[in-house]
């Protein structure tokens, strides 16, 4: 078997890359394809100039690290595994197109090899990343934000979203994706709030709308760059209910009064921020286990 190495991979023009990767794929190369990374993975040397090179065992462990998320921006992110998946499934599937030409015995030898080995990453990655807990804690304060709120609101209950830009949209997605309560989206941009909210399978409208978009809601997140606050008294004037809050503005979205109110449940950024700060810590413990398990893998491991 001819010795398996990955590559880094800089596109010479971002509009190259496309092409690039459909070469790497159609040549048969493992190819991990992201915003953060383009690596190629296989025998032989890949059809453009390269940065980066791990051999044999480096290419293992480089593989195992990018799967557990130890080489993510955040640390231990699911994303990346996913990502990981879907290049071992497009794979082997080119694995199994070489196997149907009699012609490439040698290279379907290869490439049989290099699918065992990543399937070893991938049980590997798992192993490390269930006895390290190194996913278990949110640090995204979205994901802290919109999964507190979850806890908070009864199972169903529906829950507003106040602002359209990044932040607010990690908050809608993340609601949509993993809870089962209706979202109500108002932003400065009713056109771009109201897109928002059918992506989480709700409605929107603008922040003149917000009175009415508020009426029967459990919970509201705010996340608006506003200089001024945004909900006052008089939008939650037929609130019968306690009401969660979750104010992500900088300043805050929430008027003193609002703050105040016998019947909302405050949280503000400070709090969810100071969460945030220790699931990072506990995340950099879990990250620290993680590469311990890896390394002692890799000491027993001859390649």
């Amino acid at each position: 078997m001819h010795q398996i190495a990955g590559y880094a991979i800089t596109p010479n023009k971002p509009e190259d890359r496309a092409a690039m990767v459909e070469r790497l794929r159609r040549e048969q190369w493992l190819v991990l394809d992201t915003c953060q990374r383009l690596e190629a993975f296989g025998v032989g040397e890949p059809p453009f100039e390269v940065d980066d090179r791990w051999s044999k065992s480096e290419a293992f462990e480089r593989l195992v690290r990018i799967a557990t998320g130890l080489e993510s921006r955040i640390l231990g992110e699911l994303e990346v595994l996913g990502q990981v998946r879907s290049a071992y499934k497009q794979f082997h599937a080119a694995c199994q197109n070489a196997s149907s030409d009699p012609s490439s015995e040698t290279a379907t030898a290869n490439m049989v090899a290099l699918d065992r080995m990543f399937q070893d990453v991938l049980a590997l990655a798992r192993k490390a990343r269930k006895e390290s807990g190194i996913d278990q804690n949110l640090t995204s304060l979205s994901g802290l934000a919109s999964r507190e709120m979850l806890e908070r609101v009864p199972e169903g209950a529906p829950i507003a979203v106040i602002g359209s830009g990044t932040l607010a949209s990690s908050v809608i997605r993340y609601l949509g994706k993993r809870g089962k309560s209706p979202v109500r989206v108002a932003g400065r941009c009713p056109d771009k709030a109201l897109q928002l909210a059918l992506e989480a399978g709700g409605f929107g409208g603008g922040l003149d709308e917000l009175a009415h978009l508020l009426e029967g809601v459990h919970g509201v997140i705010t996340a608006t760059a506003a200089p001024h606050p945004v909900l006052y008294i008089a939008h939650l004037a037929d609130a019968d209910h306690r009401l969660h809050v979750i104010d992500l503005g900088v300043p805050p979205d929430c008027c003193d009064e609002t703050i105040a109110h016998a019947r909302v449940d405050y949280v503000s950024l400070q709090d969810i921020e100071a969460k945030s700060e220790t699931n990072l810590i506990d995340r950099q413990r879990a990250a620290e286990r993680a590469r311990a398990l890896i390394r002692a893998h890799m000491a027993k491991t001859s390649f």
